[in-house]
């Protein structure tokens, strides 16, 4: 997934919050519970008109089909979610976005390009499981990276920063050292 050059090394990978996916499995659950509900009102009139006693078996195999379909969705969803995820060399940040069961995009942003990292945690939720928005970006064409449920994005910001101002700071002896010494010839 990531291609490193010589002398780079990975520094960190971040994963998203699992806070996220249980927003998500409660909205299923809420969802679920509603459905059970409208059931619980429609069906006996429906059943109670039927003379037929096929209805029940019809019933159930909606139901089942239903719980089967949930369940799925789950485990797609699950599967989606868990495989978004930054990483952080020595070099560069890569982002990986999972838009779907077959989609994927990646991103590279070197740090040579770097010029702002943001962390937005909007809130109670996000201040009390330290949870957030970290946002990377550059000038280049795809100027804003952003991964959202991210755990403790202040603790990741400051870590990205760091190893930026280490990838400047060698940038600047290499630079340095590459030139050569001139040294400056007097008349007497």
């Amino acid at each position: 997934m990531v291609v490193l050059q010589p002398g780079e090394r990975v520094v960190g990978e971040i994963k998203r919050h699992p806070i996220g996916i249980i927003m998500l499995y409660l909205g299923v659950v809420l969802a679920a519970l509603m459905i059970a509900f409208l059931a619980f009102l429609v069906l006996p009139g429906i059943i109670e008109q039927s003379s037929d006693s096929s209805i029940m078996t019809e019933v159930y195999a909606g139901l089942g089909l239903a719980v089967v379909v949930m369940v799925l969705i789950l485990g797609i969803s699950t599967m989606v979610y868990w495989q978004n995820r930054w990483i952080i060399t020595t070099d560069s940040v890569t982002q990986i976005t999972q838009t779907g069961l077959f989609g994927r995009q990646v991103s590279q942003l070197s740090l040579d390009n770097l010029e702002d990292v943001t962390v937005d945690q909007n809130g109670i939720l996000p201040h009390m499981f330290n949870y957030g928005y970290l946002k990377v970006e550059s000038a280049g064409e795809r100027s804003k990276f952003v991964f959202s449920y991210c755990p403790n994005p202040n603790a990741y910001a400051r870590q990205i920063l760091d190893i930026h101002e280490k990838f400047l700071e060698e940038r600047r002896n290499i630079k340095q050292f590459a030139q050569p010494n001139r040294q400056t010839n007097s008349f007497r």
